[in-house]
């Protein structure tokens, strides 16, 4: 079964209960910060359609030592998780690095998405809120991480579009076999935009090289069809023609093998044969 990369790395983050209450605090806020306000879900802590979010969730609570549980909900498109918790929490979170990491964790959790590694690079955290996207944004750049608040389509969010910015902050919030994969896949896809380039620049260089191929063989029937201007040749244009007519495939370099002179000056004469076939379309002209 083929699972998607945000699937992957939120499994990864899942597991990882933070160990500070403050943090699990951050956690728990991130999470609050991605879903949209709705009036069957009052009175819960948290209502996701992630149930791997949910259990994390559950996981964090009962660290804090408060009991709560999970309540599915079922909806024509699809399920919601309401995790429903009792008590207070052990400590507030908190504006450091730590629970800065542990928000965006959070919020990835619920509701963030990444793009394939070797696709271009996008990451994004769908929010409830305009003022929820722009805190998640403060805490990313805080962490040194390039991220901009947006709103698409009605929806607030927050929206990293850089290689750098998507590989640090997959790091931050603790996804590093995530990284990795990602840093992967941007290698397999710069070393394929590079083949393709290569493949792109030499089909061109191959395609004006067989059209020069031709012109200048019709150069040279042209003007073999005509002894008098044949003979008019001077004896270098004479011989580069009966070395291009005996080997039409070779390069430029070959010829000029043949011919006993440098690269330059067999283009030259292949460019005078083309002058004096008038098949230069008047750039021989001066």
């Amino acid at each position: 079964m083929i699972t998607s990369f945000t699937s992957q790395v939120v499994a990864e983050l899942a597991p990882h209960v933070p160990p500070l209450p403050c943090c699990r605090a951050a956690l728990l806020e991130g999470m609050q910060l991605t879903a949209a306000p709705d009036e069957n879900d009052a009175g819960s802590e948290l209502s996701t359609t992630r149930a791997v979010t949910a259990r994390a969730a559950l996981q964090t609570l009962h660290a804090d030592h408060r009991p709560a549980h999970v309540e599915r909900v079922r909806a024509p498109r699809r399920s919601r998780y309401r995790v429903v918790a009792g008590g207070k929490p052990e400590a507030a979170a908190g504006d450091g690095s730590c629970c800065a990491r542990s928000r965006l964790r959070g919020a990835f959790l619920a509701g963030g998405a990444v793009s394939q590694p070797d696709a271009a690079p996008q990451l994004e955290i769908l929010c409830a809120s305009s003022a929820g996207a722009e805190w998640l944004c403060r805490d990313a750049v805080g962490l040194g991480v390039s991220a901009v608040a947006l709103t698409r389509r009605g929806r607030p969010l927050l929206a990293v579009r850089s290689a750098e910015g998507v590989a640090a902050l997959l790091s931050s919030i603790g996804a590093q076999t995530g990284r990795l994969r990602f840093e992967e896949g941007r290698v397999v896809r710069d070393l394929r935009s590079q083949v393709n380039r290569s493949l792109n620049s030499e089909t061109a260089n191959l395609r004006r090289t067989v059209a020069a191929a031709v012109l200048q063989a019709r150069a040279i029937r042209r003007l073999s069809d005509d002894q008098e201007r044949w003979q008019a040749l001077p004896p270098a244009l004479r011989e580069a023609a009966v070395l291009r007519q005996r080997h039409p495939r070779d390069s430029l370099d070959r010829l000029a093998g043949r011919a006993g002179c440098s690269r330059s000056a067999m283009a030259d004469r292949l460019r005078r044969l083309l002058v004096t076939a008038d098949l230069d379309g008047g750039r021989g002209r001066r």
